[in-house]
């Protein structure tokens, strides 16, 4: 790289009115061309220049309003630096949440990325693939979105819905996660669980009550089904609220007359609902019954009793989703075919260990 030093030469003004390049850039400032371009593209070599070079250069593009030409760039070398996020609704916690992870990764990386949110339109999620396509995305990283079809260049899917072949998956372990659950209710001296199992169409639900059912078999416990709740709601506007059903299905286990000293929930909120619904039966948590939920919400270490709970890894997911993602596309590895996460136990208030008088 040339860095002209000691010449006399009065600097090659651009011409005015006209488009200026790299190398009427260059030429201004005495410099080669790939000096410029290290430095205008700011890479590992152009952070080597000296510092008096490098705020020259940037100082005149500032001045004749030059930037790197992006098109140019990418027909030379293939390479746009771009990454594709397909989400179902940017306000939503669980993929909020899993962009703040992508978002590390992608800028400690120097990516930029596009982000999409369908709301479930099926014309979205079929357009989206082509449109990305055409502003020269490197990559796709879906979170809990499924396209009909392969969108031409590397993806992955972030989330807990169906696998789809020949697609690398990221995801919560929900199975290892409800299996947890029982785990940690029988090292505390539990024999008597009650669930509150989530919506049948949530795959997560489904995943979790197998964890519950193969953890409660290997260790010779028995879900009584009288004890067995379920939730159905999407928490719409027009349906009862997610703490107010946890209620509903906890009162409903408790007018059973069955005994239990455990109650396993699908989620946090269902968990503070079916709290309160102990609570109006004269009895205590965990004194009487250990609770545990899913997912560490904000509120669930300020409730009281505090909410024993698991917490969801979902930003660690979404940036190790990205670095896998541009680790194949720069050629450092081949794509996975699985990853799961196991969610991390969080031990509040509201589990305590009982005797085996008490089981």
């Amino acid at each position: 790289m040339s860095t002209t030093k000691g010449s006399t030469q009065e600097p090659v003004q651009p011409i005015k009115h006209q488009p200026i390049t790299q190398r009427t850039l260059a030429q201004y400032l005495q410099l080669s061309p790939s000096t410029v371009s290290l430095v205008m593209n700011d890479t590992p070599r152009g952070r080597l220049i000296p510092e008096a070079t490098r705020q020259r250069i940037i100082e005149a593009a500032a001045k004749f309003d030059y930037r790197p030409d992006f098109y140019a760039k990418y027909l030379s070398s293939k390479r746009s630096y771009t990454i594709a996020v397909i989400l179902p609704e940017i306000r939503e916690l669980y993929a909020a949440t899993i962009l703040a992870g992508i978002d590390s990764t992608l800028t400690k990386e120097k990516y930029l990325y596009f982000t999409a949110s369908h709301h479930d339109d099926k014309t979205l999620i079929r357009e989206y693939p082509r449109r990305f396509l055409e502003r020269a995305a490197e990559g796709f990283l879906s979170i809990n979105t499924t396209f009909p079809a392969q969108p031409g260049r590397p993806w992955i899917a972030i989330g807990n819905h169906a696998k789809v072949d020949g697609v690398p998956r990221f995801a919560i372990d929900n199975f290892r996660g409800g299996a947890m659950a029982v785990e940690h209710l029988y090292e505390l001296g539990h024999r008597r669980l009650a669930v509150i199992k989530g919506p049948p169409w949530r795959r997560a639900a489904t995943e979790r009550w197998r964890g519950i059912q193969t953890a409660a078999r290997e260790r010779g416990l028995t879900l009584d089904e009288r004890i067995i709740g379920e939730l159905h709601s999407g928490n719409s506007p027009t349906e009862i609220s997610a703490p107010q059903e946890g209620y509903l299905c906890a009162k409903e286990l408790l007018g059973k007359g069955v005994r239990f000293t455990g109650l396993i929930t699908f989620n946090d909120v269902t968990a503070i609902g079916a709290m309160r619904a102990i609570r109006d039966e004269g009895l205590r948590t965990p004194e009487d019954i250990s609770v545990i939920g899913f997912d560490d919400i904000a509120s669930a270490g300020y409730i009281s009793p505090t909410l024993t709970t698991f917490m969801q890894p979902l930003e660690e997911l979404g940036a190790m989703a990205a670095a896998h993602l541009l680790g194949h596309i720069e050629g450092r590895e081949e794509l996975t075919h699985e990853e799961l996460v196991e969610p991390r136990l969080v031990r509040r208030e509201s589990t305590r260990a009982i005797a085996p008088s008490e089981a």
